[in-house]
């Protein structure tokens, strides 16, 4: 890992960026700060694709694409990394849905451990209640209709993602029980205090760019990302840049080739301006 803001660079941008969202391309206001607005318009201009990659579905994708002005054109990898679609053409270029078979025990373990269940689908989150708070909020807040099922265990459809929420001591309590049964078959991390989250094994945010570059035709080293937390850790090792945001968490720090300022210090415009012009920036706080 090297603790700076600017990294090697060659003579051209990188041929796809990814980004995760909150602590990452969002500042504490939840909005981008400008110098990352520019840099995002001068990749496009340079040819280059930009990718959010979050534990947030499509629709929720879309929505915060259009809240916060990034541009239609983007590649939009949800789910981390379940579902990953081409914006502009409306292309699905990888789908990794969770066989029915594994789903029914893992939704069952939650279940036995008095979690909340919740299963984005497309444009739905499928739930056993749907007056849940929760449940509420998390529809609410990625554009998604709520459906409840009479059993979330056997909801009728190969769902992307299980979602698992409580507080951080039961999801850990979860979690070991779920590794002890399911090590070999699952991707399990958090991406909040109160939210596990598991894909079917080898789907995570890195198979996002994995699936991107073989789609595209290019090397994955062509690639660079940014996070700050726990999911962001395998995305950060397989770009071939990885760059950890200053207010990033110790592990995503470790796993990164670079760490740049803050999310709230223009961490993403210092490292991108080795390419694109970002305009004037406050010196980096110290």
């Amino acid at each position: 890992m090297t603790t700076e803001t600017t990294p090697e660079t060659s003579s051209a941008p990188p041929r796809l960026v990814a980004f995760d969202i909150d602590g990452t391309l969002l500042d504490s206001t939840k909005r981008p700060q400008p110098g990352t607005l520019r840099a995002l318009d001068g990749l496009r201009a340079a040819g280059t694709r930009i990718m959010l990659a979050s534990g947030r579905p499509i629709p929720g994708l879309r929505a915060l694409a259009e809240r916060c002005g990034l541009g239609e054109d983007l590649i939009l990898a949800g789910l981390n990394g379940s579902v990953v679609v081409d914006q502009a053409s409306g292309e699905e270029l990888a789908r990794h849905p969770v066989d029915p078979a594994l789903a029914e025990p893992l939704i069952t373990c939650g279940l036995e451990h008095g979690v909340l269940i919740m299963l984005p689908h497309d444009d739905e989150l499928v739930v056993g209640d749907d007056a849940h708070p929760q449940a509420i909020h998390e529809a609410a807040g990625n554009g998604l209709a709520l459906r409840a099922v009479d059993d979330v265990a056997r909801p009728g459809l190969d769902p992307t993602k299980i979602l698992f929420c409580a507080e951080r001591a039961e999801l850990e309590v979860l979690e070991a029980a779920l590794r002890e049964r399911f090590a070999e078959q699952i991707e399990l991390t958090y991406s909040s205090r109160i939210y596990l989250e598991a894909t079917v094994s080898g789907v995570d945010k890195s198979s996002a760019l994995t699936d991107f570059c073989r789609a595209e035709g290019i090397a994955v080293q062509q690639t660079m990302a940014f996070g700050d937390n726990g999911n962001d850790v395998t995305m950060l090792r397989t770009a071939g840049v990885g760059v950890a945001m200053g207010n990033a968490i110790a592990e995503t720090r470790e796993a990164a080739d670079v760490v740049t300022a803050t999310h709230d210090d223009e961490g993403i415009a210092r490292v991108l301006g080795a390419w694109v012009d970002v305009g004037e920036l406050a010196p980096a706080a110290s």
